[in-house]
């Protein structure tokens, strides 16, 4: 009953966009199971292992129904230009599906299931995101399918095991993005990190800064005016005025975040995990990137303390403004090569003071004290 429930829903909502002159006649539909809302389904491993898939129907089969699915890599392209993803297919030899039938038993409404299978993960890249769509090729029954939800679309990451930067001994990192004139008007903006807070700050102002530069472009938690587990973009100048913007998450300390500040032209946004939590409206211009205030670009600093009682890792900074999309799928790892990307620390280890800036363009990160605590077994994605 709860797949019909959920079918009449899909039906209410396609008659509400195809205008009220539209009769819509019910009829029985199978579906792969989980997609009645996305077709997406994510799949985390760090080993092979495998994933179960099942196709639903809207009711009870009254006599036994196959199903014929396959895996479709021709449909990676268009779901890429759809989403502006750039995600790629299984290496050959590294998955299976153990079964290019399915059957929905008479009196059951979901099938019995097939196993997609990674068998080996030898060829896979790191910070590579996979993709695998299976389809419904064919149905041995008087039944439709629904469209919407014939293809599911298995988004395969890989566990990548890293190791972080430890802030909690009032440690920083200094970027001197001040002697190159060219980033004096940035006209578009990401800056983006991951976080992991041990305690967060208990004396006026309250603030944990984690990326940027003080009255300029700062991404920090908590503020007079907010709760110190608030996520706030401090500054936000753009042509001499302020645009700051505070989050409407909360924010807990024991587990990992990803954190980023959008800047396009025309709002200044706030993400967490790769989803919008809150934005501001500006004004066209560009952010100096130059400016200083006791001090330029710091990572867990600023204004001569308000330090971060944190881990740092993934830092980096964009002349151009990410969608959300690209934000999810940067969670991780990039490219160092990527377009607008200015500057990238992984902070995954450094036989010096020195973290480099992995685009080459030689911004690098240059730690304050004498020497850096590294944390190491660092996952990601990892939400603990």
């Amino acid at each position: 009953m709860r797949a019909r429930r959920l079918f009449i829903i899909l039906i209410i909502f396609t008659g509400l966009f195809t205008g009220c002159e539209s009769f819509i006649e019910y009829r029985d539909v199978i579906f792969f199971t989980g997609t009645e809302t996305s077709p997406n389904r994510t799949f985390t491993i760090d080993a092979p292992s495998g994933l179960g898939i099942s196709i639903t129907s809207s009711e009870k089969m009254e006599k036994d129904v196959t199903i014929d699915i396959k895996i479709d890599p021709e449909l990676v392209s268009a779901f890429n230009k759809s989403n502006g993803t750039s995600y790629e297919f299984l290496p050959t030899g590294s998955y299976e599906l153990s079964n290019n039938k399915v059957i929905i038993s008479s009196g059951f409404h979901v099938s019995e299931s097939a196993e997609l299978s990674i068998i080996s993960l030898d060829q896979f890249e790191e910070g590579i995101i996979y993709l695998v769509p299976i389809s419904i090729t064919d149905v041995d029954g008087d039944i439709d399918v629904l469209e919407a939800s014939k293809t599911i679309y298995v988004i395969v990451k890989r566990t990548i095991i890293t190791i972080a930067a430890d802030l909690e001994d009032y440690n920083y990192f200094a970027v001197d993005f001040e002697s190159d004139p060219t980033l004096s008007n940035v006209s578009e903006l990401t800056t983006e990190c991951r976080v992991y807070m041990e305690g967060w700050e208990t004396h006026n102002p309250y603030i944990s800064s984690v990326m940027g530069i003080e009255e300029c472009w700062l991404l920090r938690f908590g503020d007079v005016s907010i709760d110190n587990n608030q996520l706030q973009l401090a500054g936000g100048l753009i042509n001499g005025n302020k645009y700051p913007v505070s989050s409407k998450a909360h924010f807990t300390t024991g587990r990992w975040y990803h954190v980023a500040a959008v800047y396009n032209g025309s709002t200044i946004a706030l993400y967490v995990d790769g989803v919008l939590d809150n934005y501001t409206d500006a004004e066209p211009g560009g952010v100096d990137l130059t400016f200083n205030f006791n001090g330029n670009f710091l990572i867990g600093q600023s204004a001569g303390g308000r330090y971060l009682d944190g881990y740092v890792s993934e830092a980096r900074v964009w002349t151009r403004a990410l969608t959300a999309s690209e934000l999810q799928n940067n969670l991780c790892y990039v490219d160092p090569t990527s377009e607008g990307l200015l500057a990238y620390w992984r902070f995954n280890g450094a036989d010096s003071l020195d973290v480099p800036d992995l685009t080459g363009h030689g911004y690098t990160a240059v730690a304050a004290r004498d020497e850096i605590t590294w944390v190491e077994g660092v996952r990601c994605p990892d939400n603990k």
